[in-house]
């Protein structure tokens, strides 16, 4: 059995469409399903913000508060998953079908454990950190009720994360899509029936919400493993306990400045709450926050497929030791996310109104969010360039410059203007929008100076 697995992988091997055959049909075949995915898993957030609409502006805030005090704890388990596709695209485009699925084992062990550890911290700690960020003890206490159900949500999460990043690495982008969408119809059902339904309990509130996220994770966890338990892939399950130190330092090597990275993006949002919760009608600036950020994820989360995507195929290719093929495919997945991000960043400028009425009751907050969503829209084709490079050069295992570029951006341009423009200026909201944009231009040029380095090409894994 287990060498008719091999044989099976090692014929995907062979075939592999991302290494073979025309650049623009590989680019197709990984964009399409990660597309539909990250539309799809940005419906959830969205919903999440207009079914909380009804429990108040408070509610609002609260969700999207909590949700990136819980980013802070997921962000372990997205630096594995880049670790993951960086090594797992590079072994199998090499054609090692052992080592495929010994990476693959290595990453879910990783997962598995940190899964755990990462839901008990986010239990215990995560609600001292909402007092920090807002002065408002109505969003405190409705962040807390969320938390202490959302917490949970790390557990199963692990799973599906490095389960997926398994798959689209071996050039597998529908299986994810699969997974995503048991997850997504569970959660937008849950938010309505718990929330405008009264059900399963009444007066669920905000718990509703969060109890919605909870059981859609655990059913797109078991759809993973029983996904996984039916592919090439499966000899990774049993391995999965057999912990291998030499295998999880080169995983841990290229995630960890992935998490880093996050970790100062995650950083970063705290530190506009903290902005925003000093700037007039602080409330409805941090519920205007929250809808901008998920109204605009419609758009940028199909910018997160297409560096998904870009990453696989540049690891395939190195490994495969086709480095032009792999450089040219950055440039033209960057060129179909600017074109992308032009119509849609044009579509949202001019619904911005539309959608900051269909989001919030709240005139005050109406008034930010369509700010908040005509500013950025204006800067929508260079956030494309940004992450499609960045993508590339993670799918290459190079994830320490772009993690330096990601610091410098947020921290030494977006923060400082952003706190000159809104307070020292006068500027409010609108001052911190604009310091966005500036930080956005930023990132693009010095993604694409490292680009066209090729410095990037020559990172080991």
């Amino acid at each position: 059995m287990l060498m008719d697995d091999k044989k099976e992988l090692s014929d995907e091997i062979l075939s592999a469409p991302l290494v073979h055959g025309g650049l623009w049909k590989a680019i197709w075949l990984m964009s399409w399903p990660l597309l539909l995915s990250t539309v799809a898993t940005s419906f959830v957030g969205a919903v999440d913000v207009q079914v909380s609409g009804y429990l108040g502006p408070e509610a609002q805030a609260a969700v999207g508060l909590a949700e990136h005090v819980i980013f802070i704890f997921m962000i372990f388990i997205f630096s594995v998953s880049v670790g993951t596709t960086a090594i797992v695209s590079r072994e199998f485009g090499e054609g090692n079908s052992e080592n495929t699925v010994k990476a693959t084992a290595q990453s879910l062990s990783i997962s598995v454990s940190s899964g755990f550890v990462l839901a008990l911290a986010a239990l215990l700690l995560a609600r001292y950190f909402l007092p920090f960020f807002t002065k408002s003890p109505a969003v405190v206490e409705q962040g807390c009720l969320y938390l202490s159900i959302f917490g949970l949500y790390m557990i199963p999460f692990s799973l599906v994360c490095i389960i997926g990043a398994a798959f689209r690495a071996v050039g597998d982008a529908r299986t994810p899509l699969l997974i995503v969408l048991f997850d997504v119809i569970v959660n937008i059902v849950g938010d309505y029936l718990t929330v405008l339904c009264n059900w399963p309990v009444p007066g669920l509130g905000i718990r509703g919400i969060a109890a919605s996220g909870v059981v859609a994770s655990v059913v797109a966890a078991l759809v993973s493993l029983f996904l996984l338990h039916r592919s090439p892939l499966k000899e990774a399950i049993p391995k999965i306990t057999s912990f291998d130190w030499s295998w999880q330092k080169r995983i841990l090597k290229i995630g960890l400045p992935s998490a880093v990275q996050r970790l100062g993006w995650a950083g970063s949002v705290f530190a506009v709450f903290f902005i925003l919760a000093r700037v007039p009608n602080h409330t409805a600036a941090l519920a205007a926050w929250t809808i901008g950020m998920r109204v605009e994820a419609l758009l940028f989360m199909p910018l997160m497929a297409l560096s998904l995507a870009v990453s696989s195929i540049v690891g395939q290719n190195l490994g495969a030791a086709k480095p032009e093929r792999a450089m040219k495919a950055g440039w033209n997945v960057s060129f179909i996310g600017i074109i992308m991000m032009l119509l849609l960043g044009s579509l949202m400028y001019f619904s911005s109104d539309a959608l900051a009425n269909l989001m919030s009751l709240d005139p005050f907050t109406r008034n930010f969010a369509g700010s908040y969503m005509r500013i950025n829209a204006l800067v929508e084709p260079f956030l494309a360039l940004a992450m499609v490079l960045m993508g590339a050069m993670q799918g290459a295992g190079d994830t320490k410059v772009p993690m330096w570029i990601s610091l410098f951006s947020n921290w030494v341009i977006r923060l400082p203007v952003a706190w000159w423009l809104s307070l020292n200026i006068g500027m409010g909201t609108d001052g911190v929008w604009w310091a966005m944009v500036c930080s956005v231009v930023v990132c693009a040029w010095l993604c694409v100076i490292r680009y066209r380095s090729r410095k990037w090409l020559t990172v080991r894994v």
